[in-house]
Order: structure tokens, then sequence, then C-alpha cells
């Protein structure tokens, strides 16, 4: 029975030492490079996409819709926003790029669908609101910027004008620079979607939103929170502050203000790394509740442990990118790659299993921000994480030494 117990104790330290040492060699993984008739793609990104290629043609949004009051589209536009990255990473008429733009265009007709907008409210100004106007108007951009000019005269095109339109009217007619989601209830984080669509339409075509979009750009400047933030959640009809920013909406609102004015966002992405960027056993993360408060996860945060937010995190890594700043952008995809859970089977990768196809695709999407090479920083951010790993193996290795020592004979 001693025996017995010793060795149930000693398999229990195995794996310890065994999770200690898979950790910090994830941290240290780079994405493999494949070449796309001479051009370098993330190997990993394909791989994360032809995961959820069959999931996505098997039902995976209507199981989302099941568990998110947006899930339907919401996955469908982040799978059709990663594959138009893809598209417009790699040469024209390659098999990579026909794939690319034929699975962007399916995804972003089935939130064109009666499917998806019967969720969605359809007598508000911005009829069906600024969620889900600004998902199809900014994946139908995306879409169409990896077509060539000459080819985007499309029912998709057509459909990307009249959803800007739509948007810019219902900007300008409202009090508050932010449109409702549902009648009565507004995330400002919603609203930036909207306005990112038109910034890739002045991109794309005629510019007629450009002030509109600066005169947005006042607008909330003036309805920011106690720290200078656009918030998580806003009063309808004035846009004043109901609820102070969080790590989920700022991660995603700083990427889009990359695409709507990149000045305007780096000076907010200062703002944001003081307040939000944090560690945790020396691996950084973003923080759901700015420094000095604290809160708990929701359908909005995803798991929040310590502090720190999932989906903060996981788009965080996206966000940073864009801004230049690799250690943290670094920092964030290996820790994602360590505590995900991430795996390759087929030439399909998935993390958590390949159970939630949302926080798949999320992570797709936040990949795409660095196709072309390799993602590196220049200091070694897990020197923290590995000397704790170090004096927790030593601990381990000790318990273990202890566990099987021989008793010394008594005199």
């Amino acid at each position: 029975m001693i025996k017995a117990g010793k060795a149930c104790i000693s398999l229990l330290l195995l794996l310890g030492l065994a999770g200690v040492f898979y950790l910090n060699a994830a941290l240290f993984r780079h994405h493999p490079i494949v070449l796309v008739q001479g051009k370098p793609l993330d190997a990993d990104v394909l791989a994360q996409l032809h995961h959820l290629k069959t999931q996505l043609h098997t039902g995976a949004a209507d199981e989302m819709q099941a568990l998110y009051p947006e899930g339907f589209v919401f996955l469908n536009a982040l799978y059709s926003l990663a594959w138009s990255e893809v598209g417009a990473a790699v040469p024209q008429g390659t098999t990579v790029h026909r794939e690319a733009i034929t699975e962007s265009r399916w995804a972003v007709r089935e939130i064109a669908s009666n499917q998806a907008r019967s969720v969605f409210d359809s007598e508000l100004p911005l009829p069906y609101g600024a969620f889900y106007n600004g998902w199809l108007g900014y994946a139908l951009g995306k879409h169409l910027q990896t077509l060539p000019p000459e080819d985007r005269r499309t029912p998709e095109a057509a459909l990307f004008q009249r959803t800007c339109a739509q948007i810019a009217q219902a900007v300008a007619d409202s009090l508050s620079p932010y449109p409702e989601s549902y009648s009565g209830a507004v995330w400002p984080a919603d609203a930036t979607v909207c306005l990112a669509a038109l910034a890739l339409h002045d991109r794309l075509y005629s510019p007629l939103y450009q002030t509109t979009i600066q005169s947005w750009i006042r607008r909330v400047s003036l309805r920011t929170d106690s720290l200078g933030f656009i918030p998580h959640e806003a009063a309808p009809r004035t846009g004043q502050v109901r609820a102070a920013a969080r790590g989920s909406s700022q991660s995603l609102i700083l990427s889009l203000l990359m695409d709507i004015d990149p000045k305007f966002g780096q000076q907010y992405f200062t703002r944001y790394l003081y307040y939000f960027a944090d560690q945790r056993l020396g691996l950084p993360g973003i923080r759901e509740y700015p420094k000095g408060s604290a809160g708990t996860g929701d359908i909005d945060s995803g798991p929040v442990i310590w502090d720190i937010g999932g989906a903060a995190s996981v788009v965080g890594r996206r966000t940073a990118q864009q801004y230049g700043n690799a250690e943290l952008a670094v920092g964030l995809r290996n820790s994602i790659e360590a505590f995900g859970m991430a795996g390759t089977t087929n030439a399909k990768r998935s993390y958590l299993f390949g159970k939630l196809p949302i926080a798949d695709a999320f992570i797709a999407w936040s990949n795409t921000s660095a196709l072309h090479k390799p993602l590196e920083a220049d200091t070694n951010w897990r020197w923290r994480f590995q000397l704790l790993s170090l004096a927790g193996s030593c601990v381990l290795l000790g318990l273990l030494r202890v566990l099987w020592r021989k008793p010394q004979n008594a005199r």
C-alpha cells in the first residue's frame, strides 16, 4: 500500500514536471512558414482556417448561436475576415487565393442571410442594429479588398455600399456617436466596427465618408470614461458612459481604430498599455478591468482568471502587433499557444481541443496580423516565468527525492 501511494504521488509530481516543460517549450514556439508562389504565409493560420472550414460547413455557427446571442454572425464574420487577410497576403490566382475568396464570400453571404438577421431588430433607426451592420459591412469590405478593382462589381459590392450608406446616415442622424445594437442597448465597440466599414469604403471607392469619420472621432472624444477610454457600454440617445472601459472591448476598439484613424489609435494604445497590459507569473496578459479595479467575466469577456481576460488577451495579441509592440504580441501569442492547448492533426490546427469554434476563429483572426514572416521579439520576455519554472521544477524534483529516499539505518 505504501509503495502504491508513493507511485501515485510520484506520477502526479512527474506530470507537474511534464507540464512545466510543455509550457516552456510552447513559449518558444515559432509559427512555421509556407511559400505560396514565392510569398511567405503563416502555415498555422492556414491550418487553423482549414479546421474552421470543416466546422463551419457542418453547422458550427448554429451551435455558437445557441451559446451566444450573436454567435452565428460573429463566427462567420471572424472566419470571413481571417480568410480575407490570407487572400490579401498571397498572389492572385493561386490556389490559396481562390480558396480565400470562396470562403470569405461564402461567410459574408451567411451573414447577409435571413437566418442571420432574424435575431436583430429591423425597427431600429439603423435597421438590425450596429452589431449586425458593423460586422456585415466590415467583413464585406475586407472581402472586396481581396478582389482586383475590376472584379468589385458584385452583389457583395452593392450590399457593402448600401450598408455603409445606412451606417453613415444613422450616425449623422443620432445625437449619440453610438447607434443601438438592440433597442435601448448600446455597446460602443459595435459602433467602432461600423466606422471601420466606412473607412474601408473610402479606401475601395470614392471617399464619401471622411467628414462622417472625423466628426465621429470628435464626438467620441467628448464621451470617454474617467480614464479617457471609449466606454464598454453607453446610454442610448446620449452616448454617455453607462459602463467604463473593459479590456475585451478596448482590444477590439483599438484594432479597428487602426483602420479608422491610426494616429488617434496610437495615442489611445499608449493609455491602453498603461491601464490594461499586465503580467502574471512573468507572462503577459490583458486585464478585463483596468488596473485598480476588478470584476467578473461574462459573455463579452470570456473567462477572467486572476484579472486577465480571455477575449481581451486574444484580441490584444492582434492589437499589439498592429501597433508595433512585438514583445507584447509575441508574449500574448505564445502564451495563448501554451495555455490554449493547441494541436495540429491532418493539417488542421485547433485550440482547446477544437471544442469552441468561436475561440478558434478569434485566434485565427488575431494571428493573421503577422502572416508574412516569423514574429520575433528583441528581448527574452519569458525570463521571469523561466526562473519560476526552474524553482518549481527544483521543488518537484526535491519532493521526488524525499519520497524515494531510503531511510538511514538506525544505530
